[in-house]
């Protein structure tokens, strides 16, 4: 994450003193209510009751506790000890919310039973902060934790438009999510985008629970529709096929056809195809029974240094991949961006209803490997995609090919029992 935005985020808490002292009433004898003398930073309120009861002679005002070792004595000692964590922490409380603390708000939020409910923005930095610093194998991706800073800015936002910035955590409910989330798509934001920027909150709420700050979620059973999954596109085998045999182009549109029928080859994405280029043989691996690239996704490797062991692809190397290699080190190194304004040249020779990119091209490797027998477990292993519900959503793309392709196979095993039947 970049350190800028990280820093920028980073909790500014008050400095904040707290001093409690208990005190028995002037010239009190027998049993006597101890009082609080408390003093916060320079401020001070009136004397107020502990709710605590102890026999004058036996207090020791210097130690500021029950003399003795009777259980009466300690007991009541753990019970002033307590009394003092409880200001100290409705003093963290109010430094944490960015209410000034006084001895007086102190006293009210005690004496009252009440606790200082952080405020959402606040809380959000808070919970942002603690996403940024988890241990690497834990961290949410670059990519997930930039979202968390947008949302971050449009909560922010929101706050300031309904003037509203110190609105608590315990404040949010139901209606304010709904009404929220009628704002972000206004402005606007997607569908997606927005249901995304109502579940942060609600993780934060979440976290907000675990750590006894409000009783419950209030956002708990909160849905939120969101727009049906993209459509996948990819390119059938014989769309690849006349990509493969174009001709008359300009030598510019040809090294484009060459990266993009790398990317369908392969399964590479463009930016780990460049850097494959460079120097591909050191990362292709020779079995009995053929070659494979072993390639460690450049999208995980910005998470400062961790990497997912699924995020490694295993690719079989396919002679049509085998073949472009052979020329890779002749090819200049174009911008993602020039590839596929080029892409959409391509695209209209092709006469394709959809939006030629190097994301198509990578999509279409993994159909690719499906129609040429390989497993879906397998496939996933080859596009280094982490679950097997993410690779059918993005990648199983039910091409009729593939259904032809698989009763063809079925047919030829039929046929060779058959045979050996015979």
């Amino acid at each position: 994450m970049n350190a800028n935005l990280t820093s920028s985020l980073s909790i500014r808490r008050q400095r904040a003193e707290l001093a409690l002292f208990f005190e028995l009433p002037p010239r009190q004898q027998g049993l006597a209510e101890l009082q609080c003398r408390l003093r916060v930073n320079a401020t001070t309120c009136p004397l107020y009751g502990s709710g605590v009861f102890v026999l004058a002679a036996m207090w020791n005002q210097d130690q500021q506790q029950l003399q003795g070792q009777e259980t009466e004595a300690l007991t009541i000692n753990r019970t002033l000890s307590e009394i003092r964590a409880q200001h100290r922490q409705l003093l963290h409380d109010l430094t944490r919310s960015d209410i000034q603390p006084t001895a007086k708000l102190v006293q009210h939020y005690w004496y009252a039973g009440e606790s200082v409910s952080p405020r959402l923005i606040n809380f959000f930095e808070e919970y942002l902060n603690k996403l940024s610093r988890m241990p690497l194998s834990e961290r949410k991706t670059r990519s997930t934790l930039h979202k968390w800073y947008l949302a971050h800015k449009q909560l922010k936002e929101y706050l300031a438009f309904i003037c509203k910035p110190e609105l608590t955590i315990d404040e949010v409910t139901m209606g304010w999510a709904r009404t929220y989330y009628q704002w972000l798509r206004e402005i606007p934001l997607s569908v997606d985008t927005s249901a995304r920027y109502i579940c942060f909150i609600r993780e934060m709420l979440h976290h907000a629970v675990e750590h006894e700050l409000i009783a419950y979620n209030k956002l708990q059973s909160l849905t939120i529709a969101r727009e049906a999954a993209k459509t996948v596109v990819c390119l059938t085998p014989q769309q690849l096929e006349q990509l493969e045999k174009m001709e008359d182009l300009t030598p510019l549109l040809d090294q484009v056809r060459k990266w993009a029928l790398l990317c369908c080859y392969t399964g590479l994405d463009y930016t780990d195809a460049i850097a494959f280029a460079r120097d591909p043989w050191p990362h292709i691996h020779q079995l009995p029974f053929g070659g494979k690239i072993v390639w460690s996704r450049l999208k995980f490797k910005q998470v400062k240094g961790a990497y997912p062991e699924w995020g490694i692809c295993h690719i079989p190397l396919l002679p049509e991949a085998r073949r472009l290699l052979a020329q890779v080190s002749e090819w200049d190194r174009l911008s993602n961006q020039r590839v596929n304004q080029n892409l959409h040249i391509l695209e209209k020779r092709l006469n394709l209803p959809f939006r030629l990119t190097t994301k198509v091209c990578r999509k279409t490797a993994g159909a690719l490997f499906l129609l040429r027998g390989y497993q879906a477990e397998a496939v996933r292993k080859i596009m280094g995609i982490k679950t097997l519900t993410v690779f059918e959503r993005h990648y199983m793309v039910l091409l009729s090919e593939l259904v032809d392709n698989n009763m063809e196979l079925l047919h030829h095993k039929q046929q060779q029992r058959d045979t050996l039947s015979a």
